[in-house]
């Protein structure tokens, strides 16, 4: 089937280093190894020029925006900066008019050679692949991957009130299908309107062909100066949602028995200052490597580097939506885990089996969970053998492409018969 997958997001760079942007290159790569043509249609490539691209194996077709988004854009961001404010509505005002200026670009590409179906990553605002795969009588798959408007309220504010909840109401129940990352998100979506039938799951997945078990690589490891001890891990965003302001404590404690542990913290995000300003002032900088960034490829060999990898995410005022990709990362990897008993965690993970849990915001329970695993090198090895059965076996990105391109042909006819 021919797909064309949009990724309106101005925050989510295709071929850059976020979780966001591997997902969105995973499920490609396994749409086009499963036989189906696709072109990948995106606002922007890269988070940063200096940052090597990601390679894509499909058709890319950049769509940035256009000059009277940018006018606006400049002109509000330097309003804001002139009167000393922060405010939201310079990037909202923005998605919005990128988002009608899509949908025209979208009819004149594909009015005479549609796609088969349209799939369109879920983002603020955006109902243009929606409005189109209407116009062109072809499905509409949806994929949400957290409630956007909450989101937005909730970290950085909003300057347009309700209109992005009335956009997401709109976009998810005029969706052929919606697919959600999780429960959480399913019941969400059923609670704005969208009739449960056309609500799936479909969680987060890997390319096992990256992510697998293997032998860490001792040149990665005495080039990030990790000496000889056990490795702490944790890969992700250094935001408040994933509970890296838990690692420091954890550290200090677990050193005393350790003194040869070290932690590496693969990732970047406005905690990093913080984080590092924190384990200075413990006594831990030599004890602690933080990486920055990495290419997505670099990151399943660092995760080979673990002895434990950790995903310490706190208790939320909000229920846990989230379908962590470092959960099947690590998994698939072979690695231990400990991780928080939340949301979709605790279904994926079988505390003692696949993987060791303990109730999420409970520093003690951390604490000892991560002190039995770097004390039993057999119960390590019996975990994360189990862990990258299941994951390998139930949650990779050719299993969820297949589901995909499944449900997107049973919709067809009736798509068809409307037109």
């Amino acid at each position: 089937m021919k797909i064309a997958y949009l990724c309106p997001d101005l925050g989510v760079p295709v071929l850059g280093r976020k979780g966001a942007s591997a997902h969105v290159r995973g499920l490609v790569a396994a749409l086009r190894r499963g036989g189906h043509p696709v072109v990948v249609v995106t606002p922007i490539l890269n988070g940063s020029p200096w940052e090597e691209p990601a390679a894509i194996e499909v058709q890319l077709l950049h769509v940035p925006p256009g000059a009277d988004a940018e006018n606006v854009f400049v002109a509000l961001k330097t309003l804001n900066v002139t009167l000393g404010v922060q405010s939201s509505l310079p990037g909202e005002l923005r998605r919005v008019l990128y988002n009608q200026d899509l949908a025209k670009q979208l009819m004149r590409r594909f009015e005479h050679s549609p796609p088969d179906f349209i799939y369109e990553r879920a983002s603020l605002y955006a109902t243009a692949g929606v409005t189109v795969a209407r116009e062109l009588n072809v499905p509409a798959l949806v994929e949400l991957n957290a409630p956007l408007p909450l989101e937005q309220s909730v970290y950085r504010g909003t300057g347009l009130g309700e209109l992005a909840a009335q956009a997401e109401r709109w976009t998810l129940t005029h969706a052929d299908a919606v697919l959600a990352v999780s429960s959480p998100l399913q019941d969400y979506a059923v609670s704005l309107g969208v009739e449960p039938s056309r609500v799936h799951v479909v969680p987060n997945g890997v390319d096992p062909t990256l992510f697998r078990p293997g032998p860490p690589n001792p040149r990665l490891r005495t080039r990030w100066g990790l000496g000889v001890g056990p490795v702490l891990g944790f890969v992700g965003g250094l935001r408040p949602w994933h509970g890296v302001d838990a690692l420091p404590d954890l550290l200090s404690r677990l050193i005393d028995r350790h003194p040869t542990l070290r932690l590496l913290v693969a990732g970047d995000g406005p905690q990093r200052a913080e984080l590092e300003r924190d384990l200075r002032e413990r006594g831990l900088g030599r004890s602690a490597v933080l990486t920055g960034s990495l290419p997505q490829d670099d990151v399943a060999e660092l995760i080979r580097l673990f002895d434990v990898a950790i995903a310490p995410y706190a208790r939320l005022e909000h229920a846990f939506y989230f379908s962590p990709l470092k959960m099947f990362e690590y998994m698939a990897c072979g690695v231990a885990v400990v991780a928080a008993a939340v949301g979709q965690i605790a279904e994926v993970i079988r505390d003692g089996e696949t993987g060791l849990l303990y109730p999420a915001g409970d520093s003690s329970a951390l604490l000892a969970a991560c002190e039995r695993l770097l004390s039993d090198p057999t119960l390590r090895s019996r975990l994360g053998d189990a862990a990258a059965k299941e994951i390998h076996g139930r949650y990779t990105w050719d299993q969820n492409a297949e589901r995909v391109v499944d449900l997107a042909r049973s919709l067809a006819p009736a798509r068809r018969a409307d037109a």
